[in-house]
């Protein structure tokens, strides 16, 4: 059954399923429908009381009911399952999507009243009030509408810290606090004019603390300190003060050295046999106890990142607790400082804390496979057999080793150009990764945001195009990664090679080779000797941002060595080594991503791709495993996947050489997508995309796939939406699109000026569907 055919069946299930509310509602209850907050202020605070107005909007409760493009389902299910009239569908999209009725009587106003007022003080607006209005529309339904008026906000005159007399509860006169508060003052984004606000004190508490306790102040917390206000300064402006609070504990006003750590890589202990007696190896900065012996103690030297005698620093405690669980070695880290008792006698100018390491190892062998049914956008369709042991401490340093194979198989199930097209697939892989850096010189581990890994690399694959070609290809890549911070994260292999050959050609792609030179230039350079370099910025993993940027820069360099090699011991190079021809090109990739959140479940998505390959020496165009291709549901989804470019050019309908023409050196795309929610766990998105790819050198054999200047003319456009069922750990994405503009039809004519949805013809070639797993980008 085609995919436009099983969405069109559910569509009408959904309605109805999902039909109105109103009678089900009791009669001396209103559904709870809407809340709507409006501020009134100051005209030149516009931009301000509109953030405040949403802020607002997030703390009424309970929220009332959703409702979407299909009114409100959920509730519908609801009262159905309530009612005992529920079938199997209602019973099982109630238990996914149902949700519960809010009435207007569940709504404390009084109580939400408050909370806006206290919310709206801590933003400085002191003189504030709040009235409503219940607005019903229709018999059963009610709405709460919350006027809002506001004044000038107060503001910060000053800001200094103010020292109190403490020595009823504190003596100071050992510690150094007083004068580090005072001199923290200078850093505080606190200055006058700005709006007096709670979150900006709380993040001033926030600051200062986390400058303590960088400097060996272990035990200070925000709690604390205190902010004193003067508001005698008049014109609804205040005199701030940083204060210590006066039962300050003693312990939290004195900085701490670290004075032993104490490791134990063996986990809890305590259900160990009474016979096991743990042996204790003293390292230089360290104490290993441990009984199995499974992890070398020396390795621990790249991972821990203070020493004894230093002073804590909190930055190097949570560091040294993420290094140790990035190894992959232990499913459980903790670091754990307490204070040690001074020796009788001792002056306790300042204090000392033991440290001790607890580790709890993870499984280390784990074997998985698995088994997936494919189906991709062109119509290819087949089963996916994968396998993988997994050994998480293969040397005992953290060293992890895995191997793998698949096994799959493909076929084209659609009519078309490319009727009868399959593909056998086999494949074996492993890889060795080393949790610290391995190189010819000594390269100190000073990276303190994760653990750098080096890793090995191999695989070997078997590709068997039936009726056209087996093509063996083998790889090997050394290098390194590593994370810079929390948002960037580099990748560079100085070695990666691939070997590629052609074992078995039929006779029709040997004609099709023949009549494209580019193409069989691609196959026949098999080796590929080169380095690689990836660059990542990614902000997704801060939620906290509205605004998000994930920026991708990938760079392959191949053959520049070999061909220096070549020329040094060759008076006529001839582009070989070890008797095989070798590729020769450089290769750019940016991929620019920008996600807006417009608010609750919401997002706005704009992305730009640019990938060039630039053929050098005696190489015509990239490897044909290194060419871009366009269209297909993670690129240009209103054509199928392959089905764009190179530029204009245009395959004969009845050609299944097509399938190999349709890719390219130089790649440009461009996508914007908006995605908003439906209702619970189903999500919509309307989206727009464009792009081609291009050849870098003139191909006779692809009339019109050069990139030229007027590359603007030979991008394809197309619109479309989609449904996704969103379930947290797993998406599944159903996109229809329809082309806009098509390249390769000739000027003029490129534009779509029809539109005819009941005619089977044009459904073929103008509705294409794109059913996938995971988001687009």
């Amino acid at each position: 059954m085609k995919i436009y055919r099983l969405c069109l069946l559910f569509i009408p299930i959904v309605l109805l399923t999902s039909c109105g509310v109103g009678k089900f509602i009791p009669e001396d209850e209103y559904l709870f429908t809407d809340a709507e907050i409006n501020i009134e202020g100051p005209k030149e605070r516009k931009k301000e009381l509109a953030a405040l107005e949403s802020e607002l909007s997030g703390l009424l409760r309970p929220s009332p009911n959703t409702s979407g493009l299909l009114g409100r389902p959920g509730l519908r299910w609801h009262y159905r399952i309530e009612k005992g009239k529920g079938n199997f569908i209602t019973r099982f999209l109630y238990q996914r999507f149902g949700e519960e009725p809010v009435y207007l009587s569940n709504v404390n106003i009084e109580r939400n009243r408050e909370i806006l007022l206290n919310r709206i003080e801590n933003r400085g607006f002191f003189d504030a009030r709040v009235d409503y209005r219940i607005d019903t529309t229709g018999k059963n339904k009610a709405a709460l509408n919350l006027q809002i008026n506001v004044g000038s906000p107060w503001t910060i005159k000053s800001y200094q810290y103010e020292a109190l007399s403490l020595s009823d509860t504190v003596d100071l006169g050992k510690t150094r606090i007083d004068s580090l508060l005072a001199e923290s003052i200078s850093r505080s984004e606190i200055s006058p004019g700005m709006n007096y606000d709670l979150r900006t004190l709380r993040r001033e508490r926030e600051r200062i603390t986390n400058e303590l306790l960088e400097l060996g102040y272990f035990f200070f917390v925000p709690d604390y300190l205190q902010f004193s206000v003067d508001t005698s300064a008049g014109d609804r402006k205040t005199d701030l003060f940083l204060q210590l609070k006066p039962r300050t504990p003693q312990q939290a006003l004195l900085p701490y050295k670290i004075s032993e750590i104490s490791v134990y890589p063996d986990g809890t202990m305590r259900n160990s046999s009474p016979a096991t007696v743990p042996d204790t190896i003293e390292m230089e900065n360290y104490r290993v106890i441990t009984a199995t012996h499974q992890f070398l103690p020396r390795r621990f030297d790249n991972y821990i990142l203070f020493e004894k005698g230093d002073w804590y620093k909190r930055t190097a405690s949570n560091q040294t607790r993420q290094r140790l669980f990035s190894i992959g070695a232990f499913g459980f880290v903790n670091v754990r400082h307490t204070k040690s008792q001074p020796l009788e006698g001792e002056d306790e100018e300042y204090g000392k804390l033991s440290t001790r390491i607890n580790l709890s190892p993870t499984n280390r062998r784990s074997i998985r496979a698995e088994l997936q049914a494919i189906s991709k956008s062109n119509n290819f369709m087949g089963p996916l057999l994968s396998g993988e042991y997994k050994d998480r401490n293969t040397l005992r340093g953290g060293e992890q080793l895995t191997l793998g194979l698949r096994l799959g198989y493909e076929t084209q199930v659609a009519s078309g150009s490319q009727t009868g097209l399959s593909a056998l697939e086999a494949g074996v892989f492993g890889e060795l990764s080393f949790p610290r850096i391995i190189a010819p010189i000594n390269w100190k581990d000073n990276i303190q945001y994760g653990v750098p890994r080096t890793q090995v690399k191999f695989s070997y694959s078997i590709l068997d195009r039936v009726n056209n070609y087996q093509l063996q290809s083998a790889n090997f890549s050394f290098g390194y990664n590593w994370h810079a911070n929390r948002f960037v994260f580099h990748s560079i292999n100085p070695v990666a090679l691939t070997y590629t050959r052609l074992t078995r050609t039929s006779d029709d792609f040997l004609e099709v080779l023949e009549r494209n030179l580019f193409l069989q230039r691609s196959f026949e350079q098999q080796f590929i000797p080169g380095a690689e370099y990836t660059f990542t910025f990614n902000q997704l993993v801060d939620r906290r941002r509205d605004r998000h940027y994930l920026i991708q820069f990938r760079t392959d360099i191949a053959g520049n060595l070999a061909a220096l090699t070549d020329g040094l011991f060759n008076e006529d190079p001839k582009n070989k080594v070890f008797g095989r021809e070798y590729a020769r090109y450089l290769r750019f990739d940016l991929d620019a991503r920008k996600y807006f959140r417009l608010g609750e479940d919401r997002r706005l998505i704009a992305r730009i791709f640019g990938g060039i390959g630039i053929p050098l020496g005696n190489s015509l165009s990239l490897p044909y495993i290194k060419q871009y291709f366009s269209g297909g549901p993670n690129s240009v989804r209103a054509f199928r996947i392959r089905s764009l470019g190179p530029g204009s050019y245009v395959p004969d309908t009845d050609d299944q050489s097509a399938f190999f023409d349709q890719a390219g050196d130089i790649r440009i795309e461009a996508n914007l997508e908006y995605r908003f929610p439906i209702f619970s766990y189903l999500k919509g998105a309307v989206f727009a995309d464009a792009g081609n790819v291009w050849l870098y050198n003139e191909n006779e054999s692809l009339p019109g796939g050069k990139f030229s200047s007027s590359w603007t003319d030979e991008l394809a456009l197309g619109l479309g939406f989609g449904m996704r069922l969103d379930i947290d750990f797993f998406v599944v994405r159903l996109d229809l699109a329809s082309p806009l503009r098509k390249p390769w039809l000739e000027e003029g004519d490129r534009w779509t000026s029809s539109w005819r949805p009941f005619k089977k013809s044009w459904r073929q070639d103008n509705l294409i569907w794109n059913l996938a797993i995971g988001y687009p980008f």
